[in-house]
């Protein structure tokens, strides 16, 4: 059945699920304190989070300031950016984290002066700050996806399927310990278009047709591979209209096709803004040497390698995969969109030279596309409820228990070190399995990859 959201009830299996998750994460993130010891804005971070200081504290964009005696070593050590073949200074990532990080930045940077810090942009309340915002925009998407599978589920599905999202994946250490990363942030803006998807579904008109175009554009300018979810709004939406030349037609109507257009045109400026300031051109490539190998897509590797294989580090997500059989003979409209998008999607993070998404625990990558494979966990979940046996149904929450304890004690061991960021093999996988210390000769079981080979295809 489905249900308008006006018409969802109170459902407390599904609330109590999310306030616990909210509180969980809440309590997780301030407890490891890492904003405390300068540990957020590192590594890709420090790219996406670079625009807002050197906008608004240092009032250059070309991060020029990097050079100057007076600016705080520990601005300098955190600021690094790529350069044209002209010499120009140019950022490697695109603008879209910053933008959400910015309401949580302004109110650091209005702060932390009065609360005894340097507002240099890195100090405590600026890390501090980006810790708050992916805990912030996770609880958000939560409650987003908490109203999104009402819609079509149970409460208890739904509450099931929300505690194997949030507790039982890699979701769960990028909005706890690499907090600023762009993953959870998709997950964000990726779950408001499927929402808005549904909405304008029920009722076409200009302002949710905009808002939906320009939450495809923000979910480009945050990851530029997320432009795939353009296909979602699309794909439903034909799907659900019964006949295909009748949804073109309609898609194709001026107040559609232009307001959709405009928003996700506004979406993305920023970013062209940016790269004609900094480049002399509205799209520029930032990845300079980095690139794709199309002809040769890892999916072995990135499916089942224990380097990072997602299905090795996330096996609950083989659930949100299975459920895309009953969810294709229950919600067409939803399952359809998700069938097209994974493998095409897949297909593009395998191609990538660095397929392992360089130190990370399991593929991070994937993470994106979870908002899509609730459904699937959903539809799975669903299923063996409405099976009606006893035995069946306590068996099935008994693997999805041991599920999230195993993802939360493999973060565990991320977090300490035991699972290797980026050389882990089978032999190593074995020798750690279920332990929190180092096995004797570790390192022999440690192979890690040769990044420079990797770039020329060797991979």
């Amino acid at each position: 059945m489905t249900r308008k959201f006006s018409n969802i009830s109170k459902a407390p299996r599904s609330f109590s699920v999310v306030l616990i998750m909210s509180i969980l994460l809440v309590f997780t993130v301030l407890n490891i304190g890492h904003w405390k010891r300068g540990g957020v804005i590192v590594s890709d971070i420090q790219s996406y989070y670079s625009y807002l200081p050197a906008i608004f504290i240092y009032d250059d964009i070309s991060f020029q300031y990097k050079f100057d005696e007076n600016t705080p070593d520990v601005v300098k050590n955190n600021l690094w950016y790529l350069e044209t073949p002209d010499g120009e200074p140019v950022q490697k990532m695109s603008s879209g984290l910053a933008l959400l990080y910015s309401p949580f930045f302004f109110i650091a940077n209005s702060t932390a002066e009065s609360l005894g810090y340097d507002p240099n942009g890195y100090s405590p309340p600026y890390q501090l700050a980006l810790t708050l915002s992916s805990v912030f925009y996770a609880i958000v998407s939560m409650f987003v996806m908490r109203a999104i599978l009402m819609r079509f589920f149970s409460d208890t599905t739904s509450a099931t399927t929300i505690a194997i999202l949030y507790a039982g994946t890699n979701l769960f250490y990028y909005i706890m310990n690499e907090s600023a990363m762009s993953h959870n942030y998709s997950v964000f803006i990726i779950t408001l278009i499927i929402y808005s998807t549904l909405k304008w579904g029920d009722s076409i008109n200009i302002k949710r047709t905009f808002f939906t175009g320009l939450l495809c554009g923000l979910a480009v300018l945050v990851r530029p591979i997320n432009g795939l979810v353009v296909l979602f709004p699309i794909i439903y939406f034909l799907v659900r209209s019964g006949s295909i030349k009748d949804g073109i037609d309609s898609l194709l109507d001026s107040k559609v096709l232009f307001p959709a257009f405009f928003g996700g045109f506004l979406g993305i400026l920023p970013q062209l803004i940016y790269w004609k300031v900094a480049t002399g051109d509205w799209i520029y490539y930032s990845y300079n040497e980095e690139g794709f190998f199309f002809s040769d897509p890892e999916f072995w590797k990135g499916l089942f390698s224990f380097r990072k294989g997602w299905l090795i580090y996330t096996p609950l997500m083989m659930l949100g995969l299975i459920g895309l059989i009953p969810l294709y003979k229950r919600h067409k409209a939803l399952a359809v969109p998700t069938i097209v998008i994974l493998p095409i999607y897949m297909y593009v993070i395998f191609s990538w030279w660095c397929w392992w998404y360089g130190g990370s625990f399991g593929m991070r990558a994937m993470i994106d596309m979870y908002p899509f494979l609730a459904f699937g966990l959903a539809a799975c979940v669903h299923w063996v409820l409405s099976q009606r046996k006893t035995v069946l149904t306590v068996n099935f929450y008994a693997l999805i228990a041991l599920g999230i304890g195993l993802n939360q004690w493999q973060t565990y061991q991320y977090r300490k070190g035991i699972i290797h960021w980026d050389g882990m093999t089978k032999e190593a996988y074995k020798a750690v399995f279920w332990h929190d210390n180092y096995p004797p000769n570790y390192d022999s079981y440690i192979q890690r990859p040769d990044y420079d080979a990797a770039k020329r295809g060797d991979r």
